[in-house]
């Protein structure tokens, strides 16, 4: 009898558990993984074919962005990791994005990576993701 009970507890909680990962999995789905606030934003691309908004405020990182997305060069975008409500829990803050052609290796990421362990991002600082740009959006 006490067996019983116990599997059916133990069955129990691997359903909640199960069902919580599944709602889980269903919020991160939901979020925008291109998330932005403001009306001047660039869509990379990381390797793993992830995409990401950044919204540079340096008007030569964006004329920078414009002419990658042109010719479609990969280059190495990033900045100071902070927390962000989008799908990846993180973006680059607006006022540190630049754009490079070489970088530190212990700062180069890619998406999947800096998301599953943002706090190591954000108290290293920077990341950088080797990416290309597929969109940009600015006001007419």
């Amino acid at each position: 009898m006490r067996s019983r009970r116990h599997t059916a507890v133990l069955l129990t909680i691997i359903i909640v558990v199960i069902v919580s990962i599944a709602s889980y999995r269903a919020y991160l789905s939901s979020l925008n993984p291109v998330e932005h606030e403001t009306d001047r934003w660039a869509v990379i691309e990381d390797i793993n074919q992830d995409r990401i908004a950044v919204e540079p405020t340096d008007d030569q990182i964006w004329l920078e962005l414009v002419e990658l997305q042109q010719n479609g060069t990969r280059m190495y975008v990033g900045g100071i990791v902070e927390r962000y409500n989008n799908r990846w829990g993180f973006r680059f803050k607006p006022d540190t994005i630049t754009v490079a052609q070489f970088t530190a290796e212990a700062l180069q990421a890619t998406l999947r990576l800096i998301s599953s362990d943002i706090d190591y991002r954000v108290n290293l600082g920077y990341a950088y993701v080797g990416a290309k740009v597929v969109e940009v959006h600015s006001p007419s």
